[in-house]
């Protein structure tokens, strides 16, 4: 039985931020799976990916890590050219390649608590492969790839009628603040929780950058604070990174708020590297204590 098992393409990214390029390993699969590995050396961790033969050298740095790579063979590896403004926040994503989708004879037969999906456009997963994951654990989505499509080598977004037939099979949904409201057709974020409750997902998680996270559950709302790294270095696979952490602390047995900042903190010790996280679950805890330390001291000199 494995911790967690992630489904998704293993990238190429060239990151550009100024005159600065640099190209690395990407993909949800990359930071979600080196991240919780992280986090919990002794954890099992698997993985689904696709890329062609001559670049299944992307897959070294999990395979060291002792992470289960379940590969399949693709005539292309996906690649994207991720562009940042110098404060990293805003991002143009460009596409030169796209790998073949996920069918479910790609999915070796392996048990998991969790499933966690992490399209990256689109295409990426089958409806059939996901509802079959779904009758046999459960299945937390990054939406984020059901709402862009690519036009011309740019990555865009859009509202994906079919995504609506993929919601009832996910367990834990987790998208940044723009894409929920992609996805629910409105720029009204209550209203658009109000349409995702519907479809029965236990857990809503939403990124909102700068301003923190919110997370719906049960009728209850939970807003996680933001932390800021000591350096900014990148910020690509940051959201990978939260929820990896979050699913982690969550399979524990941690409380919906104690898992979001957990977090919360994981995705800030991220920022200031390239790369996936590279920190321990006692030192994202350490981190977390000198943050609530200094805010104590604050609020005693006031």
């Amino acid at each position: 039985m494995f911790d967690i098992c992630v489904i998704g393409h293993i990238t190429k990214d060239i990151i550009k931020i100024e005159n600065n390029t640099k190209e690395q390993v990407g993909g949800v699969v990359y930071y979600f799976s080196l991240g919780w590995k992280s986090l919990d050396p002794s954890s099992k961790v698997a993985v689904v990916t696709k890329c062609s033969k001559e670049d299944k050298y992307l897959l070294n740095e999990l395979i060291r890590k002792n992470i289960q790579v379940f590969w399949r063979e693709s005539e292309n590896t996906t690649v994207f050219e991720n562009i940042y403004n110098s404060k990293l926040i805003t991002r143009t994503q460009k596409v030169r390649a796209v790998a073949s989708p996920f069918t479910l004879e790609d999915i070796p037969s392996i048990s998991a608590k969790f499933f966690h999906l992490g399209p990256l456009i689109n295409s990426d997963i089958h409806l059939d492969t996901i509802e079959h994951l779904s009758r046999i654990s459960k299945v937390s989505l990054d939406i984020q790839g059901f709402v862009r499509k690519v036009e011309e080598g740019i990555v865009k977004e859009f509202r994906w009628k079919k995504v609506e037939e993929i919601l009832p099979f996910i367990t834990i949904l987790k998208a940044d603040e723009r894409e929920i409201n992609v996805l629910m057709d409105t720029d009204d974020l209550e209203i658009a929780v109000e349409k995702l409750k519907k479809f029965g997902i236990s857990e809503i998680v939403i990124t909102c950058g700068e301003r923190g996270s919110i997370i719906f559950s049960n009728n209850k709302i939970f807003t996680i604070p933001a932390y800021s790294p000591v350096k900014m270095v990148d910020v690509t696979g940051c959201g990978d990174t939260y929820m990896a952490a979050y699913l982690y602390k969550r399979l524990q047995g941690s409380y919906i708020e104690e898992a979001g900042m957990f977090a919360s903190a994981a995705s800030a010790l991220k920022i200031e590297s390239f790369g996936a996280l590279k920190k321990n679950a006692d030192e994202v805890e350490n981190f977390l204590k000198e943050i609530r330390k200094k805010s104590d001291q604050i609020l005693l000199e006031k």
